[in-house]
């Protein structure tokens, strides 16, 4: 009864609220009701007859023959009961076809129309009950079949099973079959109707024209604003709010918000003269195919010939003009690039945020509170991880955030890029414009707030823009939560950043895992992927395997807890309680709303987490995981919440290496609960890395109780890795990946200028191929460099719009200044430069000695093999000593550019 109680509530829940549909939920209803209750009483008829024949089976043959008699004609009945069961099966199968109906039916559009394989004969003289089911749902939703005769014809029978039922059958002009099909027994249905498209309604958007400010205007503007009350307050939060007021008035002065009309998003260059013609060639075409003496040459198919190329050439002058006015090269980058998105040419895998089916006050709930139904309920309240080993008392002084000044504000405001406005809608360009008379009264404002130890209240509101995880995301956690947040909060977060950083990087007492390389000067994914790359590359060659595990965890930076996090920066990295209180404010008492298309959800207040989107946010969860290191025995590398944990030994001992790993995730879930973050066993992955055949454990990676099962291809930091390094996966993720991206460029590939399509390959396609490549590069076999060079190839034939088989030798150096192999080669260079010169985290160092000559500046090349020699820090090496001293000895890396290209 359950599947027709969801129905029932699904009915009384639908915008189709009707007595057909009532009446026809009741009759299914009592139908099944008295299907199962025949059901029932025959089960107990057999079970008491099969007792009375037990109990006389020893005493009476006579009445036993008679008894089972009456049993054969009960089982007779079961089959009965069984088909009755079946029956059941069926009408619960009708309700799910019901059900569908109604979706369709509650869509909003005008016209129905289902077409299909039935599989039920309408043309029979003795309708089925399936023939009787369809009938009274179709008498129900006003349904009706259109005729067409037999569409399934054998030699033996004609019957009618392919069915085509609208609730428009007035607007229908013609059902048929279509015979001759020698693909199947079944015929081609079709039929013809009179549908009127109905035109979606024009979408208007509210937009600021912030390049029409005339900014003479604007200073002088500014310059006469009275800002005695603005110093006179001692609140910082009255202080931000009257800046903030005087620069919204600003905003609406001389950026008013207007309202425009979105024209068609996917051919925005038609115009009216346009649309004619195209009317006008297809009424030529409708003459020419209702004429029954048609013929190719006629001056009817002329007439629509002429009125076919003249709108075709209207239309790509159309298209030409559109695409030179928005995708021209010289114009400026920002705007090249949000035209090129809108089309969907650049970035065409991050579309829009669907809004169909999602709630933002949902999403917002889900944000603010997710994290918590994934900590565990037993969680300490505190943060009982030993100090960090490179935290230990070394006549460190404690750290205060200082005073600004103007130069640093200035700097600061400069340095950020993006330009999305947050609560107070005025965005950092904006600010920008008001330089360098601004620049005293944030001075004041910032220094007022460090010296206070209290943020604004307003600067910690946030508009959340949930970014899509994945290409159809449908529930809440398959988005990530970005907060947007007010440009002038972002420049006092910056220099915030750039304080702890100097304090934390500090030569003589590092403050911050050895191995950890988010966001930090120096290190990147690069280093972190080199790193465990040539420790996998040394173990091969030593005849040795390694387990690696890559941990995941949900929600990681909304599970902060703001307490510990206060309690670490005071014991592990000697804050000072000025500075801890700056930080408290910093994060406390926040609010968020989200925003999801035109819609605004309410507030809520956030107690937990750090916000994605802050500069800040990454370095304290850094500083918050900072102690995890500790409690781990095998090698581990961390990038932000990426952890990766790894051992080797001998492939004999492989069951003695996941007990040990095993050790090391019990730990990590044990840190987890401590700290209340959240690991996620179900996407944490697990690889052995062997140089022979694979290698199948005894024993269980166990990660928080859940088995984690072991992978043959593993995604770290977005490089693909394999068993045994072949690099296979990576190479053909790549060439995927550039061929998608080409094929959005084709849409205006034809309109779209040599520059322009030049611009678009060295910004979009290249980053593709350069994303690591001095880690893999090296380790790949010939087969796999030519399939990464035709790749190459196709994006070159793409910006000189060359056929399929055209070479391209003439011009393969023009996107890169090299060729793709003598580009890699290249960028191995240049990393082997920055190793030398110091500019490389010292784990990458430590496996780098350079010579006792300092003349010749060479490394010496570590004793290896063919394996160990595909590792960069080898291979590079010694591509790096074979450059003559002239280039190694180049003062800037764009000279040693320019000097290695003509080398390699």
């Amino acid at each position: 009864m359950s599947d027709v109680q969801n129905f029932k509530y699904f009915c009384e829940n639908c915008s189709i609220r009707g007595t057909l549909v009532a009446n026809t939920v009741d009759l299914v209803d009592d139908e099944v009701k008295q299907l199962k209750q025949t059901v029932q009483q025959l089960s107990a008829e057999i079970e008491k007859l099969k007792a009375e024949l037990e109990s006389v089976r020893s005493t009476n043959k006579k009445q036993h023959d008679r008894i089972q008699s009456k049993l054969n004609s009960a089982d007779q009945r079961d089959g009965q009961c069984a088909s009755q069961t079946a029956l059941i099966n069926d009408i619960g199968k009708k309700l799910e076809v019901i059900e569908l109906l109604l979706d369709l039916l509650d869509i909003g559009y005008d016209k129905l129309f289902v077409l299909g394989d039935f599989n039920i004969n309408v043309a029979s003289t003795q309708p089925t009950l399936n023939h009787v089911a369809l009938t009274r749902i179709n008498a129900t939703f006003n349904l009706s079949v259109l005729p067409t005769g037999p569409t399934r014809i054998t030699e033996q029978t004609a019957t009618t099973i392919d069915l085509m039922i609208t609730d428009s059958s007035d607007s229908v002009i013609k059902s048929k079959t279509c015979t001759g099909n020698t693909i199947s027994d079944h015929e081609v249905v079709y039929l013809l109707a009179r549908i009127k498209v109905r035109r979606s309604a024009s979408q208007t958007i509210r937009i600021r024209n912030f390049r029409a400010i005339d900014p003479v205007q604007l200073q002088a503007d500014f310059q006469t604003i009275d800002f005695q009350p603005f110093y006179e307050s001692e609140d910082t939060t009255v202080k931000a709010d009257l800046l903030t007021t005087e620069l919204q008035e600003l905003v609406e002065r001389h950026a008013p918000e207007r309202t425009i009309v979105v024209r068609d998003k996917h051919t925005p260059w038609i115009t009216e003269t346009i649309k004619q013609a195209i009317a006008l060639r297809n009424m030529a075409y409708v003459l020419y195919s209702r004429n029954p003496n048609r013929a190719r040459g006629n001056e009817q198919w002329l007439d629509y010939q002429r009125k076919r190329d003249r709108a075709n050439s209207l239309i790509f002058a159309a298209k030409k003009r559109y695409a030179e006015l928005h995708f021209d090269h010289n114009l400026p980058a920002k705007k090249l690039w949000s035209n090129l998105r809108r089309e969907g040419i650049h970035n065409n895998a991050k579309k829009d945020t669907p809004t169909e089916g999602l709630d933002a006050n949902e999403l917002n709930r889900f944000f603010s509170d997710g994290h918590r139904l994934l900590q565990n309920a037993g969680q300490a309240q505190a943060s009982t991880a030993p100090l960090h080993r490179s935290a230990i008392d070394r006549g460190i002084p404690e750290f205060n955030f200082r005073q600004t000044d103007n130069e640093e504000i200035c700097r600061k405001i400069y340095d950020i890029q993006t330009n999305a406005a947050g609560s107070d809608k005025v965005p950092i360009s904006f600010i920008k414009l008001l330089c360098p008379f601004i620049l005293p009264h944030l001075s004041h404002l910032y220094n007022s707030i460090i010296e206070s130890k209290s943020f604004p209240a307003n600067w910690k509101k946030a508009i959340i823009t949930p970014i899509p995880k994945q290409p159809n995301p449908i529930l809440p956690k398959d988005f990530r939560p970005i907060s947007v947040l007010p440009a002038i909060s972002k420049v006092l977060e910056k220099i915030l950043l750039s304080q702890i950083t100097e304090h934390l990087d500090n030569p003589n007492a590092p403050l911050l895992a050895r191995f950890q390389s988010g966001y930090r000067k120096r290190y990147s994914t690069t280093t972190a992927l080199t790193k465990v790359v040539h420790d996998v590359y040394m173990n091969l060659d030593n005849d040795l395997c390694t387990v690696m595990v890559l941990v995941d965890f949900s929600l990681a930076f909304n599970c902060v807890s703001h307490e510990i996090l206060g309690n670490k920066l005071r014991r592990e990295f000697f804050f000072s309680q000025a500075a801890c209180d700056l930080i408290s404010s910093f994060l406390i008492r926040r609010k968020q709303s989200v925003r999801l298309g035109g819609v605004v959800s309410g507030e809520r207040d956030i107690v937990d987490g750090t916000p994605q989107g802050s500069c800040l946010s990454a370095l304290l969860f850094s500083m918050y995981i900072n102690s995890l290191p500790l409690s781990l025995k095998c090698n581990y590398h961390l990038y932000a919440d990426d952890l990766q944990v790894y051992i080797s030994g001998p492939a004999s001992e492989i069951d003695r290496l996941v007990r040990e790993i095993n050790i090391d995730l019990e730990a990590i879930s044990r840190w987890a609960d401590a700290n209340r973050l959240a690991p996620n066993p179900q996407k944490t992955q697990a690889i052995i890395f062997n140089k022979s055949r694979p290698i199948m454990p005894q024993t269980n990676i166990i990660f928080c109780g859940e088995v984690v099962p072991l992978s043959t291809e593993v995604t770290n930091l977005g490089l693909k890795l394999d068993r045994c390094l072949s690099w296979s996966h990576q190479v053909n993720d790549v060439v995927l990946r550039t061929y998608n991206v080409l094929r959005t460029f084709r849409r205006f590939a034809s309109v779209l200028s040599l520059a322009t399509r030049r611009k678009l390959v060295q910004a979009v396609v290249m980053p593709i191929f350069m994303y690591a490549d001095v880690v893999y590069y090296p380790g790949l076999s010939v087969a796999l460099k030519e399939r990464l060079h035709r790749c190459f190839k196709s994006a070159i034939r793409f910006v000189y719009n060359l056929r399929q088989r055209e070479t391209t030798a003439a011009v393969r150096n023009s996107i890169l200044g090299v060729d793709l192999p003598s580009n890699y080669r290249l960028r191995i260079c240049c990393f082997m430069r920055q190793a030398y010169c110091g500019n490389l985290p010292d784990y990458i160092e430590e496996h780098l000695q350079r010579g006792q000559q300092q003349r010749t500046r060479c490394f010496i090349i570590p004793r290896h093999t063919t394996t160990s020699g595909k590792s960069v820090l080898v291979y590079g090496a010694t591509y790096w000593n074979g450059l003559p001293n002239d280039v190694k000895q180049k003062p800037t890396l764009s000279s040693f550019k320019m000097s290695t290209k003509r080398l390699v």
